[in-house]
């Protein structure tokens, strides 16, 4: 059995890249990349998904401030951990230029998810919305994002959109029986990419057992 090591490669290096350059992403790479997306494996070749690309200013405005305040709402506007060159500091602050410059990225691409019910909620507990199939729909963001990285491209998906999803489904009219799973400013990145770091699978796996 021979190894690919172009992929090994690939998803050893593909990073959430949160400082975007303002430059436009042509129409035929984003192509590219949601087509990558929509080879995902999906239950019964159900292919749930739909996408939403904002690219006129205002619009991107409208998510950036409702964003911002979201953030704002849940970790206080001046509380960040930002100080000093933790890794986790380095995060906040890449979290924090996101934040305020959502508006300047090329596009900001929302991927909905035909709602539907689990299998573990019985027809009688079915009140109101289905969630998202998420199980169908994150096999498709992960290719978008490794393809994202294959053409050179920084992402960083963020769900902090569930704080105003009302609000976003209204403006851009999604059809209620499409949930939105995540939103993806995507555009070419300042900084380079680098390998990730993560802890080895064979600390996080077990055999026949929980604790083998």
């Amino acid at each position: 059995m021979e190894d690919n090591p172009r992929f090994f490669d690939l998803v050893s290096n593909v990073r959430a890249m949160r400082r975007l350059k303002p430059d436009p992403v042509p129409q035929n790479l984003l192509m590219k990349v949601l087509n990558a997306g929509v080879k995902a494996p999906s239950g019964m070749n159900s292919q749930p998904w739909s996408f939403l690309v904002l690219r006129k200013p205002e619009d991107k405005q409208w998510f950036a401030d409702r964003y911002k305040a979201a953030i704002e709402s849940r970790f206080g506007s001046s509380n960040l951990p930002t100080e000093g060159d933790s890794p986790m500091a380095r995060q906040f602050r890449a979290l924090l230029y996101q934040m305020n410059h959502m508006q300047e990225f090329p596009l900001l691409l929302i991927v909905c998810g035909l709602r539907d019910w689990p299998f573990k909620v019985p027809p009688a507990e079915r009140v109101g919305l289905a969630p998202p199939n998420y199980g169908a729909i994150y096999p498709c963001v992960q290719n978008i994002l490794l393809a994202c990285r294959a053409v050179g491209l920084g992402a960083a998906l963020t769900t902090m959109h569930q704080v105003f999803e009302e609000e976003l489904m209204e403006r851009f009219q999604i059809p209620v029986e499409y949930g939105v799973v995540v939103t993806m400013p995507i555009g070419v990145p300042m900084g380079r990419f680098g390998p990730v770091s993560r802890r080895p699978a064979k600390e996080s796996t077990y055999f026949d057992r929980w604790g083998n």
